[in-house]
C-alpha cells in the first residue's frame, strides 16, 4: 500500500477467535501482530472467514490523528456475516435459554426475534420488547446471565428498548 498518496484510509484490525483486539494496525505495523492471543490463547484472525475482505481497523487521515480505539465489529462490512465472536455470543445466549424453563414457544420467538435484536432493522423494538416480555419468565439468576449477554451482542437501540442504556 502506497501511504504517500491515499489522504484517508483503512489500516487492518486482527482480533481474536473470542473477540480480544490484538491491534487496530496489523498493516502498518505488522510487528504488533499475534498469531495467538495473549489473554485467551485463541488463534488470531485479520480478516472474514466468509469473504477475506480485511476487517477495517484506524482510519488513517492525513493531518490528523484519532486516539481513540474503535471497537471490535461484530459483522463483516463486505458480506454482513457475523465474526466468530459474535457467533459464539449468539450461541451462548441460546445455550443459556435451552438451561431454562421456557416453552418451545417461547423460545421459538426469541429465535425469530433475534435477528432483529443484533441488528438495528425497522422491527428492533418490537423484537426487543417481546424478547424483555419472555425474559421475564426466567429466574433472578437466569435472568441476570442473559441480559449481560444480551447487552454484549444487542444493538444500541435493542439495548435502549430494553432498558439497558
Amino acid at each position: 500500500m502506497n501511504y504517500e498518496r491515499e489522504a484517508a484510509w483503512y489500516d487492518v484490525m486482527q482480533v481474536c477467535l473470542n473477540g480480544h483486539l490484538i491491534t487496530q494496525c496489523a498493516e502498518s505495523h505488522p510487528e504488533r501482530g499475534q498469531k495467538f492471543c495473549k489473554d485467551c490463547g485463541a488463534k488470531t484472525i485479520d480478516a472474514c472467514a466468509s469473504c477475506d475482505t480485511k476487517i477495517r481497523g484506524y482510519l488513517h487521515m492525513e493531518g490528523f490523528v484519532d486516539w481513540t480505539v474503535p471497537p471490535v465489529p461484530k459483522y463483516c462490512v463486505n458480506c454482513g456475516a457475523a465474526y466468530p465472536w459474535q457467533e459464539a455470543a449468539i450461541e451462548n445466549l441460546k445455550g443459556i435459554l435451552e438451561e431454562s424453563e421456557l416453552s418451545s414457544q417461547d423460545r421459538q420467538e426469541i429465535d425469530s426475534a433475534l435477528p432483529d435484536i443484533l441488528r438495528d432493522t425497522p422491527k428492533t423494538e418490537s423484537a426487543s420488547l417481546k424478547v424483555k416480555r419472555i425474559l421475564g419468565k426466567l429466574g433472578k439468576p437466569l435472568y441476570e446471565v442473559a441480559i449481560k449477554v444480551i447487552t454484549d451482542l444487542a444493538s444500541e437501540t435493542a439495548k435502549k428498548t430494553l432498558g439497558l442504556k
